[in-house]
């Protein structure tokens, strides 16, 4: 049956499609100073989110290693980077693309080796320090069917609305999680087509009417493709998944959509995607594209 998705009215309200149309290919480039101590071997930064502090606007990175999975927090004032945060051990040592959406992050960390189990954990930010989720989604089965490589949120009046893509985001998971009770339901699971890309990020966005999910991936010659995909209405949860446009965005020193991409909604309500390099050096290379007015 269909989950009643009621939305708080005081969100910032967007014409989607519009905004996604409007988004410059033209980067920002921004670049970070990294003195921290970040594990290159066997992984490498996975996925990007933006967030506003009291202390100041922040780039939230996480990443994976041969033996643990971490997030790496880097400052938009000073452009250096400023806390790493070992989240969980082997196996659990990937974490993949994620979403930050009012005061949570959600981020899958897998076993990327036997590729047979994942925990979804969701945390707040403002206690990513002690990196203790607030509740994880548990996931176990054959190899590739319940890994979490990228993983999406957004809120309801009765909960979240979270999404988990398994191995290249062949397989959608939608789930109902309430974090008052500790508790999740499992919605359905949905096939994506064979012709999509292996999306190394999925963020959920919402306007007046539908939520959406922004699907980021690399594209031909290294360049960021980007597809929009229309989720259900919001008043209720009755998915019908298609792909409404594409887009392209060309990158330049290193940085990579396969690597490490995500969305953003400022607090204007303009739309922007970020996007980092492969590993954690002494400079760390952004993008960052925005909507044009």
């Amino acid at each position: 049956m269909p989950s009643a998705i009621e939305k708080p009215e005081d969100l910032i309200r967007l014409d989607i499609p519009s905004a996604f149309e409007k988004i410059s290919s033209s980067p920002e480039l921004i670049l970070l100073q990294n003195n921290l101590s970040v594990p290159l071997e066997g992984g490498h930064l996975q996925g990007i989110q933006s967030l506003s502090t009291v202390q100041g606007d922040k780039l939230i990175i996480s990443g994976s290693s041969a033996h643990e999975s971490y997030l790496l927090q880097a400052d938009l004032k000073s452009l250096k980077t400023e806390r790493y945060t070992a989240l969980m051990t082997d196996p659990f040592r990937h974490a993949g693309g994620f979403q930050i959406s009012e005061q949570y992050l959600i981020v899958g960390i897998e076993d990327n080796v036997i590729k047979e189990d994942s925990k979804v954990c969701i945390y707040d930010t403002q206690s990513l320090e002690e990196a203790i989720p607030l509740h994880i989604i548990e996931r176990k089965g054959a190899a590739e069917t319940q890994t979490a490589g990228a993983t999406g949120i957004i809120s309801l009046h009765s909960g979240h609305l979270v999404l988990v893509a398994n191995w290249d985001s062949r397989n959608w998971d939608f789930y109902h999680v309430d974090l008052e009770n500790q508790t999740e339901r499992h919605l359905l699971r949905w096939d994506a087509p064979p012709e999509w890309p292996g999306y190394q990020t999925i963020n959920f966005v919402e306007d007046d009417d539908l939520i959406y999910a922004i699907g980021l991936y690399k594209a031909e010659d290294g360049v960021g493709g980007a597809d929009l995909i229309e989720v259900s209405k919001k008043d209720a949860f009755e998915p019908n998944l298609k792909k409404i446009n594409t887009r392209f965005f060309p990158c330049t020193h290193d940085v990579d959509f396969a690597t490490a991409a995500g969305i953003q909604v400022d607090e204007k309500g303009n739309l922007h995607i970020w996007a980092t390099q492969r590993d954690a050096e002494k400079t760390i290379a952004v993008h960052r594209f925005s909507q044009e007015k």
